[in-house]
């Protein structure tokens, strides 16, 4: 496992050179993703690579997307300056999982027509390629070849069902900054405190590409992630993942900073299925985009996701330090916060409706 500090003979202050490695780290990743996404919006915009609103938009006007690859290359640098050791599998994983997966989408976002079979096809590829790179599968291997092979799939599922899920909430602005950035820090504590030095070194890499990306997409969006910035950030939080339970940092702790996004994307499709609806289509079914059209601004929206991802971050820590009472009561708390946002566009539908029945009622009654 590689060492973020630079060797220090001085026992007293030996953690003073780490945090500033990190510090530099994060400035390095957030310099070069405002410099890149600065660039990408001028070469994009010059190239006409625009998302243009429809039914299912968020956005009225058309915007430059692909910016995401000024995310993409903050976190790469970042990633670069903090690990200085990048022949760790977990490293190499990530970086495998940034590029193929960033290059699928940036390759979408230039043509807008891969075909969906195409898309699929290739994720599942790349997915393969990283478990395979991270060890899953063969640090099982003793216990057989069949669950061995089981891991590996559900590992590889996991990837690409997270990625597009990641995809599917980036609908508004800043919603994806949000998450990465509060799902960064949670994952980059966590990191610190079990010790997994690669983990922090990935996490913290990935807020810091987010941070010079932000300013460009919120509140008002000069750009869109684009497929690449989306598909990059979720194989990105998806190894994240996978390199966490890896090293035993307990699961509860690391669902709970992208549980927000798996929820609502998993109840959208289920809810779509139910009704027999074409689930694969794009639509404005998803939670965050109910509470936009019930009025919500993207601003507000946003940051209830913000506060939402951040108290069960903080929820999930509970499993690192707490009983097991503790830990029931705050994974039940994870669950409450997830099923109120879920129904709140319902909640506010109805309390929006009870008004105009009355009105309806006394108009009947005189």
């Amino acid at each position: 496992m590689a060492n973020l500090s630079r060797p220090n003979h001085c026992g007293t202050c030996s953690l003073v050179p780490s945090y500033m490695f990190l510090l530099i780290a994060v400035a390095g990743g957030v310099l070069s993703g405002i410099v890149t996404t600065a660039l990408a919006i001028r070469v994009l915009g010059r190239r006409a690579v625009l998302d243009v609103p429809n039914q299912r938009s968020s956005h009225a006007r058309p915007t430059v997307r692909g910016g995401g690859i000024g995310l993409a290359i903050g976190t790469l640098v970042a990633l670069a300056i903090a690990h200085t050791d990048l022949v760790g599998s977990s490293a190499i994983a990530l970086v495998i999982a940034g590029l193929s997966f960033g290059a699928i989408g940036f390759a979408d976002d230039l043509t807008g027509a891969l075909p969906a079979t195409i898309r699929l096809a290739l994720q599942l590829v790349a997915a393969a390629a990283v478990v395979a790179v991270v060890a899953v599968v063969w640090e099982h291997a003793s216990h057989g070849i069949l669950l061995a092979t089981l891991i590996g799939a559900v590992a590889t599922l996991w990837i690409v069902s997270f990625v597009n899920a990641f995809n599917f909430m980036d609908g508004i602005n800043g919603i994806s900054c949000a998450e990465t950035i509060v799902a960064g820090v949670a994952f980059g504590l966590l990191a610190r405190h079990e010790h997994q030095l690669a983990l922090q070194a990935g996490a913290l890499a990935l807020v810091a590409g987010s941070i010079g990306f932000a300013p460009f997409n919120f509140p008002t969006a000069r750009v869109f992630l684009g497929d690449v910035g989306s598909y990059f950030a979720g194989a990105w939080l998806a190894v994240l993942f996978i390199i966490g339970l890896r090293g035993s940092i307990p699961a509860e702790a690391m669902i709970a900073p992208v549980a927000l996004y798996v929820a609502d994307t998993g109840v959208t499709l289920a809810r779509r299925v139910h009704r027999h609806e074409a689930w694969q289509q794009a639509h404005r079914q998803h939670t965050y985009q109910r509470l936009v059209d019930q009025g919500w601004s993207h601003t507000q929206t946003t940051g209830l996701v913000f506060a939402l991802v951040t108290l069960c971050s903080v929820l999930g820590s509970v499993s690192l330090f707490g009983s097991v009472t503790g830990r029931v009561a705050a994974d039940c708390g994870v669950a409450v916060l997830i099923a109120g946002y879920l129904v709140l566009p319902s909640l506010i539908e109805h309390r929006r409706s009870l008004p105009a029945l009355g009105g309806r009622t006394s108009r009947v009654d005189r």
